[in-house]
């Protein structure tokens, strides 16, 4: 295969984000009851109406896929920020993110690509399932865990009927994004724009970047700052279901912590909640799309934090103020 060959591979989604949790049934539960997901999880216990999480891990779908969000007990160590200080750095909440190519040959092609930017890799079963083939595992300049495995054809309604699928008036319609912080904003930009296919739509003050995939403005959002996930996204219909989802999160006691509002990068209309261990979840609509397969579109900068985060309104105190530069 050409180098030409290998450069022109990209990842096609995102199809999964797992995160550590201190409290699996906690999390498991909100994100089956507040925002609609189905619990696909090998040990459920029904006690009347609720449902109860008994293992150290759990998965949550939207549709018909395995799972979209996977929450894992957290059994790491603590890690001491230097060796002769007295406090601890808090960890990154990612377990793993799982990005979907649509072909074994296009796996195999990334797979050259990464060895040829010499980053380690390792084939797994899928899932823990060797009959459903392997994918690739590496990671990233943050040391994040990355998957990359091949679009799915399957169905797992099954799984939704088995285990009491939640029928909501309101729920997402699909994963759309993860946003995550890092200290090597860069460095992290260069990596999955070379290595994994990414495109640049955004930039603000080489402090935030949106990357994209495919037609979706972003897929991908790194933030400057301490390894974390800044948070999840999901994909919702229209303006009117986010009024209507503000209104059943006040019925939820869930605050509502940013918006609505219109971010400026992707013209997205969102909001954003926290669920019970603090990670924010953004449900966004009509966000912007990109139809440039031939010729890519080059990304637009920003010069102030407000105009670029949202269109409406301030910034939330966790984000600070920016003057025009």
């Amino acid at each position: 295969m050409s180098e030409q060959q290998i450069q022109k591979v990209k990842v096609r989604r995102l199809a999964h984000v797992g995160l550590w949790s201190g409290d699996v049934a906690t999390q498991a539960r909100f994100y089956r009851q507040v925002v609609g997901l189905d619990l696909r999880s090998s040990e459920i216990r029904t006690v009347g109406q609720e449902m109860e999480v008994e293992a150290a891990s759990a998965f949550l779908a939207l549709g018909d896929e395995h799972h979209c969000l996977a929450l894992f007990a957290d059994t790491r160590d603590s890690r001491p920020g230097k060796a002769d200080s007295r406090f601890v750095l808090p960890q990154s909440r990612l377990h793993h993110m799982t990005f979907e190519v649509d072909t074994e040959a296009e796996l195999a092609a990334l797979a050259a690509r990464l060895n040829m930017l010499g980053v380690e890799l390792a084939f797994e079963p899928r899932d823990g399932e060797s009959e459903r083939g392997d994918t690739l595992w590496f990671r990233d300049p943050d040391g994040n865990r990355i998957e990359i495995s091949v679009a799915s054809d399957e169905a797992f309604s099954q799984y939704a009927a088995a285990s009491g699928r939640r029928q909501a008036r309101l729920r997402p319609l699909a994963l759309q994004h993860l946003a995550l912080q890092t200290p090597h904003l860069e460095t992290m930009v260069e990596f999955y724009t070379e290595a994994l296919g990414f495109d640049i739509s955004d930039w603000l003050l080489r402090e935030w970047a949106w990357l994209r995939c495919n037609t979706d403005h972003h897929t991908l959002v790194l933030i400057q700052g301490r390894p974390d996930v800044d948070h999840i996204g999901f994909r919702i219909d229209s303006g009117l279901d986010l009024l209507a989802w503000a209104d059943y999160l006040s019925r939820q006691e869930t605050p509502v912590l940013w918006g609505p509002g219109r971010h400026g990068a992707g013209h997205d209309l969102f909001l954003r909640f926290a669920d019970p261990e603090g990670c924010h979840v953004e449900l966004s609509a009509e966000l912007e799309q990109y139809y440039d397969q031939d010729v890519t579109t080059p990304p637009r900068l920003w010069h102030a934090r407000p105009r670029a985060l949202n269109l409406w309104g301030t910034l939330p105190p966790w984000i600070k103020e920016e003057v025009s530069v």
